[in-house]
């Protein structure tokens, strides 16, 4: 006896669940390679930032990330101690200080993500033209979505520290 296709509702559930399956993947694999390379996972995100959005303030950096401008500090001291990145003084105004991507050290990553590279050209190879142009306009989506729905946490989380900030003053005795 045949298996019914799944119908749409079942193709949409089990499309989520695998999305989020890769989605986790990546995240274990990024964790292996910042390990392999002495790094944390988040100190490898910054670098990832960096990579692609060239040298910027240690505050850009936090407002990019997410992190506070302490957590940011503290993952900049450790890829500047590893050599991974370098403090440029900003052209325009010698008060400010960029952090930038040290382009050979990221060879060095890069490098470790090659199998991940020939394995999705091996998968994709398989897909016409029309096949991989909807896959792009299907994952820019994605990514689309992805960045609004961190702006949105974000802004939820920076909500929520408002609100019991403010609680904690009016608490608080006279």
């Amino acid at each position: 006896m045949s298996r019914e296709a799944p119908g749409r509702a079942e193709l949409l559930v089990d499309i989520q669940r695998v999305v989020r399956q890769v989605m986790a993947r990546g995240v274990l694999f990024h964790q292996a390679v910042a390990a392999q390379v002495g790094l944390g996972a988040t100190d490898l995100q910054c670098l990832a930032v960096l990579q692609e959005s060239g040298a910027v303030t240690a505050g850009e950096l936090a407002t990019r990330t997410g992190l506070t401008t302490g957590g940011v500090t503290r993952v900049v001291d450790r890829l500047l101690k590893a050599g991974f990145v370098r403090r440029e003084p900003d052209p325009h105004d010698r008060r400010r200080v960029h952090v930038a991507a040290v382009p050979e050290r990221l060879g060095e990553i890069g490098a470790r993500y090659e199998s991940v590279a020939t394995g999705w050209a091996e998968l994709l190879a398989g897909y016409d033209d029309e096949q991989l142009r909807l896959f792009l306009e299907l994952f820019t989506r994605m990514r689309r979505l992805s960045d609004e729905q961190i702006a949105a946490v974000r802004a939820e989380r920076d909500d929520q520290a408002s609100s019991s900030d403010s609680a904690k003053r009016n608490r608080s005795p006279r």
